[in-house]
């Protein structure tokens, strides 16, 4: 034994012990995993429950700072005022919130209308139809579900399944919210303790590249925003001037409803026929909801073949073929969450390449020069 010991090779003997070491190790962290499952996705879902405001609060954040940062600016013109900041934030959302309202208030509005037009005794016969026929009604909607593989009983549990989604949607929004109000107000200490902790553990370089690497995703999901907003500002008005010279009715609130729905896109054209169909259909308008869609499809093209992506281009400083392909990619990825986040993704990973390319061409031009300040101190022959 000691022979066969003694002609072993050291070296390599280290080697697979520290090898099986690892394996054991890693095999040991794998069944703690699995053995622990229970664990881990209560923590999942705590962390969850925890962090989904918080990100909801950190975009509410970001996309109202600089409306809160402008009415601060003003208001601090001539002297600065503790109360400032506050009055900044609450004033924005009273904006926002007044926003809302004035868009409820016009479909509610249009809805009055649309009711006030309608004939209700058709309505009566029609409801007492359905309730006469409910039962075939009943047996073709579970037949078109058990097609799907859905069956009937489990409605009850789809309903509740939704009904808690939307619930948890609504008070991760609220939440949401309150984590946005505390970041307006209290940011700038907030940034600077994370700042100094993150220096403090990982370095004054870490530090500088992050803070770059901040300023350029900031460019480019802020220019996004802005071309958006601009984007949706341009169809809701060239919709609901449009529109309104033809006749249709409720021009201003078809108009509205299409410039908000372009702020996702590709979902403007959908929301702004539905609007269209909405108001059209109770006052049996026709010729103009035809006229209408004419409008929105003539509009639609323009915009998303012309304007959207030049006022994108200009504003995150990328090629309109490349917002083009981002949308795509971006949908086919992941949907509409997708195509938010594509363009300024697209954008920002434009600019890191860009940096790259300016960090290798400094590099070889450190190089040139030093192979010539080399050639020029060697001795001639």
């Amino acid at each position: 034994m000691d022979k066969i010991f003694k002609k072993l090779d050291k070296k390599y003997l280290k080697i697979c012990i520290y090898a099986a070491i690892t394996v054991l190790i890693t095999g040991g962290i794998a069944m703690l995993f699995l053995l622990s499952g229970p664990f881990w996705s209560k923590l999942w879902a705590i962390s969850a429950a925890v962090f989904r405001p918080m990100i909801i609060g950190g975009i509410i954040c970001y996309l109202f700072l600089p409306i809160v940062e402008r009415l601060e600016r003003l208001f601090n013109k001539k002297k600065k005022h503790k109360w400032a900041r506050p009055i900044s934030v609450l004033l924005t959302f009273g904006i926002v919130i007044a926003a809302i309202l004035l868009i409820l208030v016009l479909i509610a509005v249009a809805i009055y209308k649309n009711v006030e037009s309608l004939n209700i005794e058709s309505i009566k016969n029609l409801f007492f139809k359905l309730q006469a026929d409910y039962t075939a009604i009943w047996n073709f909607v579970a037949q078109q579900l058990e097609s799907y593989d859905i069956a009937s009983d489990n409605i009850s549990h789809i309903v509740t399944a939704a009904t808690g989604a939307v619930t948890s949607f609504f008070s991760g929004l609220l939440f949401g919210v309150i984590f946005s109000i505390y970041f307006l107000l209290d940011g700038n200490h907030l940034s600077t303790y994370w700042t100094r902790a993150f220096r403090l553990i990982f370095g004054q370089k870490a530090e500088d590249n992050i803070e770059i690497f901040l300023k350029d995703a900031d460019k480019a999901f802020s220019g996004y925003i802005r071309g958006q907003f601009t984007d949706a500002l341009i169809v809701g008005v060239l919709i609901t001037i449009i529109l309104s010279i033809v006749g249709v009715p409720y021009a201003i609130v078809v108009g509205v409803f299409a410039g908000l729905g372009n702020l996702i896109p590709y979902l403007g054209p959908v929301v702004g026929y539905l609007t269209l169909v909405i108001v059209c259909l109770p006052t049996a308008a026709f010729d103009k909801m035809i006229i209408g869609i004419i409008i929105f499809a003539i509009v639609m093209f323009i915009d998303g073949n012309i304007i959207n992506p030049k006022l994108l281009s200009d504003n995150v400083e990328v090629h309109p073929l490349l917002v083009v392909a981002a949308l795509i990619g971006g949908g086919a990825l992941g949907g509409i969450a997708g195509m938010l986040v594509a363009v300024p993704c697209a954008a920002l990973i434009r600019l890191q390449f860009d940096r790259y390319l300016q960090r290798l061409s400094d590099r070889r031009r450190e190089e040139e020069k030093a192979e010539k300040e080399k050639e020029a101190s060697d001795p001639k022959d």
